[in-house]
């Protein structure tokens, strides 16, 4: 400032905001802006009404795209699902189908052994004349031990592990003769008891129940109708096939029966320490005291 002029000609001689840029090279500075960060920006609007409505719009599109795809996803998975459970049915079904292959195959076997023990028996006959019957004398049992009156009587009063190596181990697989020997020795388990306490009986679903605790799973419809007809022929006389009727609307259902002395005769263990099947489970020389008439099931 000069010393003596004028304020207000001084104020007039100060160069402004425009003087100063132009003389640093700066282009020209506009008065209003400003610095604050927080200061609205006039060319910011607000999209209109229309604008917002449009992009709601699009903005549900992809929602239902998106709820499409996953319905789509969702389906495929059950379609998924449903395939592994038809693909483990089906290899249930195979491992069935072998397991009755394999039945079937031991049954051929079985019936190739029977026809052979047949042939034997026959020779035998036509060089002696006398029977196995003819020839078995219960009399020659020691201590007084009665005989057996059904292979069912003699083979639950054997040692069990010798009985599984003569019906299952031994090249003798009859393994549904075994099974249906172990149902009927738990008949204070499974069998149905008659109410005056004379005997009890087997109906196909206390078969069923007894073959599911023994094989740990639920048996095949025809391991059931084996096993039911293995029941009857070891059975033979100290059984009784008939029908029960709970009233008169309901369908009579076959039954197996038996007395209750024949039930807890099948516990007495009496020829354990006569050792009449060996340690490798064939039966011994000597006496069997097993009726062997032609409507019973061979030992």
């Amino acid at each position: 400032m000069t010393i003596g002029k004028d304020p207000d000609a001084v104020d007039a001689e100060t160069p402004t905001n425009h003087d100063v840029a132009a003389a640093l090279g700066f282009d020209s500075v506009d008065t209003h802006t400003s610095t604050d960060p927080t200061a609205d920006d006039g060319d910011d609007e607000l999209p209109s009404r229309v604008e917002m409505w449009a992009i709601i719009q699009e903005l549900v599109q992809t929602i239902d795209c998106l709820e499409e795809r996953v319905d789509e996803l969702q389906q495929e998975q059950n379609r998924a699902d449903r395939n592994r459970k038809e693909i483990a049915s089906q290899l249930h079904e195979i491992t069935e189908s072998v397991a009755e292959t394999d039945e079937t195959a031991d049954q051929a076997k079985e019936i190739a052994k029977t026809a052979n023990a047949n042939a034997e028996q026959a020779k035998s006959i036509a060089e002696t004349g006398e029977t196995a019957f003819d020839r078995e004398d219960p009399e020659e049992l020691p201590g007084g031990i009665e005989p057996s009156s059904s292979p069912l009587d003699f083979l639950a009063n054997c040692r069990q592990h010798r009985v599984k190596k003569h019906l299952v181990d031994q090249g003798t697989p009859r393994k549904n003769r075994f099974r249906a020997l172990l149902v009927m020795k738990r008949w204070d388990e499974f069998a149905t008891k008659r109410t005056n306490g004379s005997g009890i009986f087997w109906t196909r679903d206390d078969v069923r129940d007894a073959l599911t605790a023994i094989l740990g799973k639920r048996p095949h419809a025809q391991t059931l109708k084996r096993v039911w007809n293995e029941m009857i022929a070891i059975g033979s006389s100290d059984i009784d096939v008939t029908e029960r009727r709970v009233s008169a609307k309901q369908t009579p259902k076959e039954i197996i029966a038996m007395d209750i002395e024949t039930a807890e005769g099948l516990f007495e263990s009496r020829y354990h320490h006569l050792e009449l099947l060996d340690s490798d489970g064939q039966v011994t020389g000597g006496v069997t005291p097993v009726v062997t008439q032609n409507d019973r099931a061979k030992v």
